[in-house]
């Protein structure tokens, strides 16, 4: 029964893809059945991977939208703003035009990209934020994928897709996100503190406030990440996310940032100063805990692996626990 219940949750963000899919062709491989040999989340951060609830009641498919600060005459149903190939872009206005393959994939394999990453690149809990990373970066993940290198629970869709997208509309993609400017990659609202606003897992596997004023205890190991608001369900690229992160985390994590009391290289020797990157190490300043958290837990238990590794793998060897957590946290708040 627990493994049904487990193969259940593991497959529900995936149904959001099949929804608007022609027949799969035989020669690509589909999200589905490459879950099945995907390893579960590492034991200790199952937080840092959400699931949507088996429970879990969307809205309802023909009920109509408009996400707050959009233009108003723009009215989509769920149903229209879930499709996976034509998802919505409520500020038009607000970013360079969209590739094609940005806005709405090329069926049956290869959703739109903004429909996790939305047009601003910064995405949701269960994807990543892509903006200003490198065009070559973007490119070096997507064959990572395809390759195997890449393997949780959140790989499928994207190993479906790295196998089907052709090498020309890849880096036309990684060069739209490459070029977001900064300005537009402040996601993550960062609140340290021993108690935090009580939230649930609801669609999409994004965490969302309860109603009401109760609060729970943000324990030292553990961290909620929660939608400022439930236009996040509208995919709204105006609604962020705030960390909240237990006392004493920032600091200590800036520590291990610094070389953990000279354990281990600093982070800043490879992604600059600033964390913004630097050649091939990707900028990790202002990107989402739980996102953080995935990819060094990841690493450390071997699921992230191959040459893009590189010098990563001695430094995660040499992270405990906590030092994942707190590192992740410290680097959520900083800027972008």
């Amino acid at each position: 029964m627990k493994t049904l219940i487990w193969t259940a949750l593991i497959l529900a963000p995936l149904m959001i893809f099949a929804a608007d899919a022609q027949t799969p062709a035989t020669d690509t491989p589909v999200a589905k059945d490459i879950m099945l040999k995907m390893p579960k989340p590492v034991a200790g951060f199952e937080w840092a991977y959400p699931m949507q609830p088996p429970d879990f009641k969307p809205l309802p498919p023909d009920s109509v939208h408009t996400a707050e600060g959009a233009d108003p005459s723009l009215k989509l149903t769920m149903r229209q703003i879930n499709n996976g190939f034509g998802p919505p872009d409520w500020f038009p206005k607000g970013h360079a035009p969209l590739p094609e393959i940005v806005a709405h994939g090329e069926k049956p394999h290869v959703p739109a990209c903004m429909l996790c990453h939305l047009p601003n690149g910064n995405g949701h809990p269960e994807s990543a934020s892509v903006s200003g990373l490198t065009v070559q970066y973007i490119i070096d993940q997507m064959h990572a994928f395809k390759n195997g290198d890449r393997e949780n629970i959140r790989a499928p869709a994207m190993a479906e897709m790295a196998y089907a997208i052709s090498e020309k509309d890849l880096r036309t993609a990684a060069q739209y996100f490459a070029a977001i400017p900064r300005s537009q990659q402040k996601w993550i609202r960062v609140v340290e503190t021993s108690r935090a606003p009580a939230n649930h897992v609801g669609g999409g596997g994004a965490r969302f406030f309860d109603k009401g004023a109760e609060t729970v205890p943000v324990a030292p190991d553990m961290i909620y990440e929660v939608a400022e608001n439930e236009q996040v369900e509208l995919r709204n690229q105006h609604a962020g996310f705030v960390d909240y992160v237990p006392v004493g985390s920032l600091a200590k994590g800036k520590i291990v940032a610094m070389g953990n009391h000279g354990q281990m290289r600093t982070c800043a020797s490879c992604h600059g100063v600033d964390y913004r990157g630097h050649d091939d190490a990707p900028r990790i300043g202002g990107r989402s805990a739980y996102y953080l958290i995935r990819q060094l837990a990841d690493m450390k238990a071997g699921y992230r692996k191959g040459p893009a590794l590189g010098k990563m793998k001695d430094v995660v060897n040499k992270l405990s626990d906590a030092d994942i957590l707190n590192v992740a946290a410290y680097m959520a708040s900083r800027a972008p």
